[in-house]
Parts: structure tokens; C-alpha cells; sequence
């Protein structure tokens, strides 16, 4: 195992030219036995982008998730490290921006995350950040094929490219729409250079995501408001999509990835019945138009490539036809550009029986729809860490096409699974500050935590303060324990974070590419050492002060090697 940390350069630098001086008079070494500690504090922006399984009833996290960065900002994206060696540590990616990043409202850094992992869909993610101070955590969800969220299905089959053959993936529960790929006879496959492979059958996998449940919607990868959109006349622009369905076909023949086809082949994907079309403020019918959009996941950007039209199947269901000629995420979608999509800031002002100083909002989150004309609502997205405490100012960023159209937010706990409050629908772009009001039954009790961290370098006299990111994962009765967690960035060792009294957590800090871990309880009269016991990985002391009401938490880990 090893470490580094930037700012020791400096300081060692310093330290020699005392340790030349004093060599020179006196030939003897005055930093004998003299422990050095160092501070780590020298990036900007921290990140942490922690990898979820989509599926929340899966029994495992994702594993030996591999990452790629690209886009206009790559060059200013490092390892917390300093360096370009992206490591995800557990399920986690710690990041940062170098010293002359310098981002900005008017000059964001803007790079995207490409992720990897057997057994997962490959997906991707675009980030902006605007802040160079403000540590940020972010959610990436991979899809499983064996295992996909709800809302979604997937299949794998061997396919022949002689005789031409139809993968279907069937309807299910909570998956009203079917979904289905047909190759014609005789179609050859080729490779990412355009190459013909050699192969008479393929092995084909195909993932659907429908559009009722919001699992299956919370893989749409990169999001709604898509940063890089290319559209049939060559502009490049942004906006928004409203999605009819989406797939994700992968193939493999001879060995090889196949990238495209001799012939094109047929993509089917079926239609939720209540499907509100934008463009007609109706339910969708047979003979509607809908774009069709091909996502690149190593770029974050889409494309669109043309139209599917609907019509019915054998079994009078709705379908969305069209023709792929290449493989990638393959999206039915109507897309606004800002031209025709207001999309605005705005507030959400919170009045609660929430007023006491120390409540962890980590707890809470709040789901947004769009609110058609006739009042039919769409699932837009979740957004976590949502503030119920009395008079907070919840930031948000969000929008609907031109017209009648609106947004609305409800907000729920994710310990109980109730709902605590909702907005009335509004305009985005017409009202800068929105009123919810939120009534939490029977609050929790929470205890404010004072961390303080340090890591000993074992080959050296040498005591890291890290700046590193810590995650404390909640043991719950009958859930899986990493279902619920609150976070904290320590910088140079020191944090505060708030936890439900009497809890105890799985403790997880992420530094240089590997992750130390314990169990802690924390709160009123839990004194003593973490309960884990795991020697020479993660150990600490919690002590409770009664006169502020506060826990201290001081641990450290052992680096075997520092370089």
C-alpha cells in the first residue's frame, strides 16, 4: 500500500535545507527522532462519486468498478493523489481539481466519468463544478444484468446472423412494455474499426429500461438535461429529453466487441399505454413520431440518428419501430432545447417542525415531476440531502418545455419510506423561491460528531492530517447497511458530521486509493473504543461531552508505506 500526500514536498523541502545547514556546521542530524506532521489540504474542489448498484434490494455493491475522465476539463481532474491514476476505492471515487483550476458560475470545469464493471452496463456522467472550495458527493447507479432494477429487463442469447433471428424481452412486473431486436439474414457485424468479423452467430445482450418506475429511470444515463446534444442538421446544443423508453444493446461475435452491421437492424421498444405525448398534450397513439437518439458512453454525448414511428404489435400493445446501424444506448425521445425549455434556479423555502440545531438531512430527499397541462405527472429525478429544517433554502435547478407545463417536488424520509411534504406544481422560470411545507412525525434524535483523523506513515517518522473523504454507513434492522449513510469531507483530519443518537454505523474513509473501516456507536453516554475491533485498519475513541452535547470521535489508520 501506498500514499502520498502534495504538500509534503514543500514542507520536506524546507525542512532539508535546515537538515544542510546544520549538517555542514556541526555534521549531526537535529530531526532525529522529531515526528513531522503534515497537512494534505492542497487541491481544489473535492469529489466523491460513490458507485450504486440501480437496484436497491441488491445484496452486493458493485465491484472492480474501473473509471476513464474525458471531456473539455479532463486535464484539470486528478486522483486525490494529485496524479492521473484513477482508483475506485471500494465503491467510491475520490477526486480533485489541480491548483490553477480556479472554476467558476461563468468558467466551470466540466469533465465527464465513464464507469466499468463485469456484469454491469457501461454508463457515464457529466459534472460541473462551479465551486473551488465546496467538497461535493455524487451518485453514479450501474445497471446488473442479472440482477436490474425495477422497471427494467434484460436478456442475454445467442443470436444466428445466417438465418437472421428476434431477441424479445418480455413484459413484467412493474414493466408494462416489451422490448425486442431483430437481425435480418445474412447480416455481417463489424468491429469498432469498421472491420468485418468473421462469426456466423453473435451473442447478444439487451438491457430495457421502461418509464413507470423510478429505479429504471434513475439509470438514464447522464441524466435528463443531457449537456451535449447533437441533433440531424450538425448543431451541438443542450437541453432536455422526455423519454418514451430506452435500450442498451451490446454485442460480442468471434471474440470482438461489435460496433455496426452490414444491414441494419430493428430496434422495437414498447410503449407505456399512458404515455403523455408533449408534443400533443396526449396520450401516445399509433402513427405519433418520435426522435430517436444513440448515446456515446465514453463521451457523455448523444445523437440523434432519426424517427421511430408507433404502431401496434401482434398483441395491439404500442410500439416505438426503428432501424440501428450501429450499437449504443438507443433512446426514444422527445428533446427540448432551451429555445423551446424553460429551465431556471430556484429556491425551495422550507416551513417545518424542524428547529432544533442538530438534525441530519442526509435522512430526507425529494423526488421532482413534470406536471403536464391536464395534470399528469412524470418522474424527472431525486435529488438527496434535502434540508427540513425550519426557514432552509433548498436549491434546485430544473425546468419543463414552453407552454402550460410545470414542476412539482415531493419529500419523503428514507427511514420511514413516508412522504413529509410537497410543493404545489409552479412555473420554473416564473418564481425564484418556491414554499413547502414539511412535518416530520416523531423526530429522531441526532448527536453533532467531531472528527479527528490522522494516518501514520510506518516507514517514516511522518503523521498524515488527511484531507480525505469519510462515510458513515447506518446499521439498520433488516436493510442493507449501505442503503443509508451521511458523509463528511475531514479537512487536514478535522470534520464534523450529525448521526442519529445511539446508532451504530459502519465507518469507511477513503484516502489514496484505499478505503480504512470500523463500526461505531455514537451518541449520549457511548464512550469507547469503535466496536469493530479490526486491528491495524481503522481505530478511534468516541467520547461524549455532556456540557455541549457533543460526541468527539478521534481515530487514525497505519500507512505501511509513504513515498
Amino acid at each position: 500500500m501506498k500514499t502520498s500526500y502534495a504538500s509534503l514536498g514543500k514542507v520536506l523541502l524546507f525542512l532539508l535545507s535546515l537538515v544542510g545547514v546544520f549538517i555542514a556546521c556541526e555534521s549531526i542530524n537535529p530531526l532525529e527522532g522529531l515526528e513531522v506532521i503534515v497537512q494534505t489540504n492542497v487541491y481544489q474542489s473535492p469529489i466523491a462519486i460513490q458507485f450504486m448498484d440501480a437496484n436497491s434490494a441488491a445484496t452486493k455493491l458493485p465491484e472492480g468498478v474501473s473509471v476513464s475522465v474525458s471531456g473539455a476539463g479532463k486535464d484539470l481532474v486528478l486522483s486525490d493523489l494529485g496524479d492521473k491514476n484513477y482508483v475506485v476505492s471500494g465503491n467510491v471515487l475520490t477526486l480533485v481539481l489541480a491548483e490553477n483550476a480556479n472554476p467558476s458560475t461563468l468558467n466551470p470545469v466540466v469533465f465527464t466519468v465513464t464507469a466499468t464493471a463485469t456484469g454491469y452496463v457501461t454508463t457515464s456522467q457529466t459534472f460541473s463544478i462551479t465551486d473551488a472550495t465546496t467538497p461535493q458527493a455524487f451518485t453514479m447507479n450501474l445497471t446488473s444484468v442479472a440482477a436490474p432494477p425495477v422497471g427494467t429487463g434484460a436478456k442475454t442469447e445467442e443470436l444466428s446472423l445466417t438465418s437472421g433471428q428476434t431477441l424479445t424481452i418480455p413484459a413484467t412486473t412493474g414493466k408494462p412494455e416489451t422490448a425486442a431486436i431483430k437481425i435480418e439474414p445474412g447480416t455481417q457485424v463489424k468491429d469498432v474499426s469498421g472491420n468485418v468479423i468473421n462469426a456466423s452467430t453473435v451473442k447478444a445482450q439487451v438491457v430495457q429500461y421502461g418509464t413507470t418506475m423510478e429505479e429504471a429511470l434513475n439509470s438514464f444515463p447522464g441524466g435528463f438535461t443531457p449537456s451535449s446534444v447533437t441533433t440531424q442538421n450538425g448543431a451541438v446544443t443542450s437541453g432536455a429529453f422526455i423519454t418514451a423508453g430506452f435500450v442498451a444493446v451490446d454485442m460480442e461475435a468471434g471474440g470482438k466487441k461489435v460496433k455496426s452491421f452490414s444491414k441494419p437492424i430493428e430496434v422495437s421498444v414498447g410503449l407505456n399505454e399512458e404515455l403523455m405525448n408533449p408534443e400533443t398534450n396526449t396520450t401516445v397513439k399509433e402513427g405519433d413520431i418520435i426522435p430517436t437518439w444513440s448515446y456515446d458512453s465514453e463521451t457523455d454525448k448523444w445523437t440523434e440518428e432519426g424517427e421511430a414511428v408507433v404502431t401496434k404489435d401482434n398483441n395491439g400493445k404500442l410500439v416505438a419501430t426503428f432501424k440501428a446501424a450501429h450499437l449504443s444506448y438507443w433512446n426514444c425521445d422527445w428533446f427540448y432545447g432551451f429555445s423551446r425549455y424553460c429551465y431556471a434556479n430556484f429556491n425551495l423555502r422550507v416551513s417545518s417542525n424542524i428547529t432544533s440545531s442538530y438534525f441530519n438531512n442526509y435522512d430526507y430527499y425529494a423526488t421532482m415531476y413534470l406536471v403536464y397541462p391536464n395534470g399528469t405527472r412524470v418522474y424527472r429525478g431525486r435529488f438527496g440531502y434535502f434540508n427540513v429544517m425550519n426557514g432552509a433554502l433548498n436549491t434546485f435547478g430544473g425546468g419543463s418545455p414552453a407552454g402550460n407545463y410545470r414542476l412539482q417536488f415531493e419529500v419523503y424520509s428514507y427511514r420511514t419510506g413516508t412522504q413529509v411534504g410537497t410543493s404545489a406544481a409552479f412555473n420554473p422560470c416564473s418564481i425564484s423561491q418556491v414554499p413547502i411545507t414539511i412535518n416530520v412525525p416523531n423526530p429522531p434524535v441526532y448527536v453533532p460528531v467531531d472528527i479527528d483523523f490522522t494516518a501514520k506513515c510506518l516507514n517514516k517518522n511522518v503523521t498524515i492530517k488527511p484531507s480525505a473523504w469519510i462515510y458513515f454507513y447506518e446499521k439498520m434492522p433488516n436493510a442493507l447497511w449501505w442503503n443509508r449513510w451521511s458523509y463528511v469531507y475531514l479537512q487536514n483530519g478535522k470534520g464534523t458530521v450529525t448521526l442519529l443518537d445511539g446508532a451504530e454505523y459502519y465507518i469507511y474513509s477513503y484516502y489514496a486509493g484505499n478505503y480504512y473501516w470500523n463500526r461505531g456507536v455514537f451518541g449520549k453516554n457511548k464512550t469507547g473504543s469503535l466496536t469493530g475491533n479490526i486491528s491495524g485498519v481503522l481505530s478511534g475513541q468516541t467520547t461524549y461531552d455532556a456540557a455541549t452535547g457533543r460526541v468527539k470521535l478521534t481515530a487514525k489508520y497505519d500507512l505501511s508505506t509513504c513515498r
